[in-house]
């Protein structure tokens, strides 16, 4: 259920809240190369090359009970009506959970697991020719492995936030300084991207963040939501920190409220950077999640939590806006039902934002990609 500019508002009202004069459209295509994949994958590395989108890895349940990876590289033309998908190479082994990291002309795919173990590996993807072929460079290891955390770049440093490491749940932030090999540009005609060794920088106070949200913007690493699944001690988080990455300080933030005023839970969502200003939408509900995750079930049966509709439980479907020069949440002001998935991904490109796949509810993936213009 798990889970990297533009950005316009959708044009839908959900639960009184006011839209904008924009609009929203659902985007025809979807890869379908892998039996199973067809259905809508979750948790999958997604970014822009060039004019491409590329999606890759991801996992869903075909069968129910029967949870499936994948390995399929894919990329999309982005100025098409119709996201015609090629294969355009395979992950060295099926993956999802990880993050990904746009940066020059590559994706920098980072961590994840597959039902046999969690991937401690990062590797650049470049697209040879006109999108034909998928190249796959391996960079420095992570120091462990790690599995649905966050990201977030700025300048030439990349943050891991979260997540599990070596199977447990983590509060730390990892950095990358990237720089370009120029005799391997000469050598390959693209820019390859070499990491020093990864180094742990920093911890977020309280209680570890699995499946947080990231964002940067003018050096400052920003972290909302997560969860933390320990019987009693269980926690949705709603709050968030930043992080200086020249001074080191993590300085609490507040969290993202409903137009109700009801503060909001980040976890398994997604969050971007346009401007100065971070988005973010998608997520679970807290109080339906905390009531599983801490294995209560007071609102209903254990046995039953798979088997409610998709509207009982209630992800967020609010389009959140933070305004990080003055360090605030804006009022929110618009949600749309396409948003209310967790584990989707987005990826910016000229035409506008494609908000793709995720999950309805656990278990359930959809294939619906959506285009905000």
């Amino acid at each position: 259920m798990y889970r990297t500019l533009i950005l316009i508002i959708f044009s839908v009202l959900i639960g009184g809240v006011k839209a904008t004069a924009q609009r929203v459209s659902s985007v025809a295509g979807f890869p379908s190369a892998e039996p199973g994949f067809s259905f809508g994958v979750s948790a999958s590395y997604a970014g822009r090359i060039g004019n491409w989108i590329v999606m890759a890895g991801g996992c869903n349940f075909p069968t129910p009970g029967n949870k499936t990876y994948y390995r399929g590289i894919y990329a999309a033309r982005t100025d098409r009506d119709t996201l015609a998908w090629r294969l355009v190479g395979m992950l060295p082994e099926p993956a999802a959970y990880g993050v990904t990291v746009e940066s020059g002309d590559s994706l920098l795919l980072i961590g994840g697991c597959n039902k046999d173990h969690a991937l401690q590996t990062v590797y650049s993807l470049h697209l040879e020719g006109v999108g034909e072929k998928a190249d796959l460079c391996r960079l420095a290891d992570l120091p462990y492995t790690i599995d649905n955390m966050a990201v977030a770049k700025t300048g030439n440093e990349v943050f891991v936030v979260g997540g599990n490491q070596d199977g447990k749940p983590s509060a730390d932030i990892l950095q990358l300084s990237l720089a370009t090999d120029n005799n391997d540009v000469a050598k390959k005609g693209r820019s390859t991207v070499i990491g020093s060794p990864w180094v742990v920088v920093g911890s977020l106070p309280g209680n570890p963040r699995v499946q947080p949200v990231c964002a940067a913007y003018n050096n400052k690493v920003y972290t909302w939501g997560g969860f933390y699944a320990n019987g009693t001690e269980s926690e949705v988080h709603t709050d968030g920190y930043s992080y200086d990455v020249k001074s080191g300080k993590v300085v609490g933030i507040p969290a993202p409220r409903s137009v109700e005023g009801c503060e909001m839970t980040l976890a398994g969502g997604i969050a971007w950077t346009y401007g100065s200003t971070i988005y973010a939408t998608g997520g679970v509900n807290k109080d339906i999640f905390l009531d599983a995750i801490s294995g209560r079930y007071n609102l209903v049966r254990q046995k039953d939590y798979l088997l409610q509709p998709i509207s009982w439980y209630r992800f967020s479907g609010n389009m959140y806006r933070f305004d990080a020069k003055n360090g605030k949440w804006l009022n929110t002001t618009f949600a749309d039902k396409a948003l209310a998935r967790a584990g989707a991904q987005v990826v910016a490109t000229p035409l506008g934002i494609y908000y793709i796949g995720g999950e309805l509810k656990p278990a359930v993936r959809t294939p619906q990609i959506v285009l905000i213009k």
